[in-house]
């Protein structure tokens, strides 16, 4: 991806290409080519619908909210959703696909498994493309670099203060394997930093990720992490792209209503390009070459989310909203920080 058009400069191309006017399907499914451990030619939405709950109180979606969540993103135009195991509302999806009557060539699913070591990835895999009721995923990923604490692998449970390195390595083997069956088109990993892709690429029998999935908005982004992974080819997926504004305002106490969407840089730009706030900081993280998840069970917001390929944000307004400061006494992060899993 280093020698790739800027995000701006590709979707121009894109829309060119397809006479200057495209349609909000083609809008809605504007891609990236994936690198590294994916098919060769598979290529993933910008736009995608997150549906994990970040960890909100009361807010873990239901398989009825993820079944009307997908129906209504699908009507959109958008042909990505993300999902994992730990959401509980992947059968939700898998029914609102199949219900959708969508060909699932058009389709672009992502499902996560946690880190449990080897033999409880390949069970895992299966146990995720059961709840979606599908022969694959175009995408898979480790949701977590920390094991899960119910896990029993020895190996995921060295002790206290070591690295748990030989885990995530042996859990990487069976993603691995699990590719090469063809139960995914690509594998990747979500909330790992870089030494923990380091790890990975240390070993240099092993495929390199094709995606990583971390947190990443203007009050809080890991350009450094963001430089890494380009400078691997591996895309970069971000969630919370809109710091959640229906509850992390809430919870972390944070001054302003909706978070970052009611920052006044937000909304100056916004008004600037007759957008939402929420358009302007998906359109600031595609303009960097980054896909998104934003979540929202709602069709309006939904339609704006896919509507963001029409216009594009200059270098000043990109800047602008890069020099945003998290809200006094916070780090700005909406979920947990991945640098605290050894």
């Amino acid at each position: 991806m280093g020698a790739m058009m800027r995000g701006g400069d590709l979707l121009l191309l894109l829309l060119a290409l397809a006479g200057g006017c495209a349609g909000e399907q083609q809008a809605a499914t504007q891609s990236v080519p994936l690198y590294n451990a994916a098919v060769p030619g598979l290529q993933m939405p910008f736009m995608g619908l997150g549906t994990g709950s970040y960890g909100a109180p009361g807010e873990s979606w239901s398989e009825d909210d993820a079944e009307m969540a997908a129906t209504a993103f699908l009507k959109s135009g958008g042909r990505r959703i993300d999902g994992a195991l730990s959401y509980k509302g992947q059968a939700g999806i898998g029914l609102a696909l199949f219900k959708s009557g969508v060909p699932r060539s058009e389709l672009f699913l992502t499902s996560k498994i946690p880190l449990s070591g080897y033999n409880e990835t390949l069970k895992n895999v299966d146990l995720a493309l059961a709840e979606l009721n599908t022969t694959y995923v175009d995408l898979l990923l480790v949701h977590t670099a920390c094991p899960n604490k119910k896990l029993i692998d020895p190996i995921c449970r060295p002790p206290k203060g070591t690295p748990h390195t030989a885990c995530r390595l042996s859990v990487w083997r069976a993603m691995e394997v699990v590719f090469k069956s063809g139960k995914a088109k690509a594998i990747g990993v979500s909330n790992y930093v870089a030494r923990h892709i380091q790890e990975i690429l240390n070993n240099t029998d092993m495929l390199v990720p094709s995606v990583n999935q971390v947190e990443f908005q203007p009050y809080h982004h890991d350009d450094e992490l963001a430089t890494f992974c380009k400078q691997h080819n591996i895309t970069f997926n971000t969630y919370a792209p809109l710091t959640t504004p229906d509850w992390a305002p809430v919870k972390r106490h944070w001054p302003l209503k909706r978070g970052v969407l009611d920052e006044p840089v937000m909304l100056q730009i916004a008004k600037t390009h007759n957008k939402t706030s929420a358009q302007v900081a998906l359109r600031w993280a595609i303009q960097q070459d980054m896909v998104v998840n934003p979540r929202s069970k709602n069709a309006e917001h939904m339609q704006e989310c896919v509507d963001v390929f029409d216009f594009e944000l200059s270098s000043d307004d990109m800047k602008s909203i890069g020099m945003i400061k998290p809200p006094p006494g916070s780090d700005g992060r909406v979920c947990g920080d991945p640098y605290k899993c050894e």
